[in-house]
């Protein structure tokens, strides 16, 4: 009886091994800040110091569960930040919003600095077609769709009233989707890395460690 519950709990894990796999990536590039970049730096004569914020970077994963020997379903959850900071040289207002003269009635000019701030969390719902699994190699195709939490805030330095900041903490449209294509190599029946081309929901490149259950 022993020896058969042995050979039994053997092969059920057998068949749970690969069932589960939990894919942490890096995504590049953020495309928020590149946009960002091309848009403001150079392009401008008005403003100065233009930097980008948030860095290239965004970060997330995956978790799936595999249905059937083709068909995975699972979540994928991702985070960045983007946005661009400047400098400006405009009139100075006093708390009214009126601009500000000098004895001889010539306008006060002064500096300003403008920071803004994006930051996105998405949460998708997945679905996974693996057309290849041979071996180690895992590739396959994938489609995610789900909800995106935006908070926006703008910053100037020094206050003024003419200049509105503000924090808007919903998304213009809270729906992200991603289209992708992606590929598992495993070192081990269990470790191993991936990489995923896609459009939407994140960095075009994605890559990371892959561990599967």
């Amino acid at each position: 009886m022993m020896f058969t519950l042995f050979l039994t709990m053997s092969a059920n894990a057998q068949m749970m091994q690969g069932d589960v796999s939990i894919d942490p990536y890096i995504g590049v590039p953020n495309w928020a800040n590149a946009i960002l970049f091309k848009e403001y730096n150079g392009s401008a004569t008005s403003v100065s110091n233009y930097k980008v914020l948030g860095g290239s970077l965004s970060y997330g994963g995956r978790v799936e569960y595999m249905a059937s020997e083709k068909v995975g379903v699972g979540a994928d959850v991702n985070y960045e930040v983007s946005g661009y900071g400047y400098s400006f040289q405009d009139y100075a207002y006093d708390a009214t919003g009126t601009a500000l003269q000098d004895a001889n009635g010539n306008y006060i000019y002064t500096n300003y600095d403008r920071e803004y701030t994006s930051k996105k969390l998405r949460a998708m719902f997945r679905l996974n077609y693996h057309f290849v699994k041979e071996g180690k190699i895992d590739m396959y195709t994938g489609f995610a769709a789900g909800y995106k939490s935006t908070k926006r805030e703008t910053v100037t330095a020094p206050t003024n009233p003419n200049f509105i900041d503000a924090n808007m903490t919903k998304a213009l449209i809270p729906v992200t989707a991603r289209i992708a294509v992606g590929a598992k190599m495993y070192f081990t029946n269990n470790i191993g890395a991936h990489i995923e081309l896609g459009l939407g929901g994140g960095g075009l490149l994605q890559f990371g460690i892959s561990a599967k259950f």
